[in-house]
C-alpha cells in the first residue's frame, strides 16, 4: 500500500469553510486525505461576505475565488448550512462520526467565544 492509499482511509472534518479552513482542506486534499468541510453558511466566505466594506470589492473577489479553487477538489465534500453545536452536536462528530482528526477553522473571535473551559489562557 503506498502513503496516498494510506490517507485515503482517513476522513479528516473542517469546521468552517473559509480562509483557514479552505487552506487546511486544500493541503489535506492534495496528500490524499479525504476532508468534509462544515460550514454554518451557505457559501464559505466568512467575513469576507459581509464584513469587509464595500470599497474592498477587489479583495472580497480575490478571496473568493482562491476560496472557491481550493475547495473544488475531489476529496473534499463541502457541507453547508451546518451549524456544529446546533445541527450537530460536537462530541456526536467527535465520537461517532468516524473522522480521524477535527480542525476548527470557524475564526472564532473575542466576540464570539468558544464554549471551552479556560480558551482564553490559548
Amino acid at each position: 500500500m503506498n502513503l496516498n492509499e494510506a490517507y485515503r482511509k482517513h476522513y479528516i472534518a473542517v469546521i468552517g469553510g473559509s480562509i483557514s479552513g479552505s487552506e487546511a482542506a486544500s493541503l489535506l486534499a492534495k496528500d490524499g486525505f479525504r476532508v468534509v468541510v462544515f460550514d454554518m453558511n451557505r457559501l464559505p466566505y466568512g467575513k469576507i461576505e459581509d464584513g469587509l466594506p464595500k470599497w474592498h470589492i477587489n479583495l472580497r473577489n480575490r478571496q473568493v475565488k482562491e476560496i472557491n479553487k481550493k475547495l473544488n477538489h475531489p476529496n473534499i465534500r463541502y457541507v453547508p448550512c451546518t451549524k456544529i453545536g446546533g445541527d450537530i452536536n460536537f462530541l456526536d462528530l467527535v465520537n461517532d462520526w468516524g473522522f480521524s482528526a477535527i480542525i476548527l477553522a470557524n475564526g472564532a473571535w473575542i466576540d464570539r467565544r468558544l464554549p471551552i473551559t479556560d480558551i482564553d489562557k490559548y
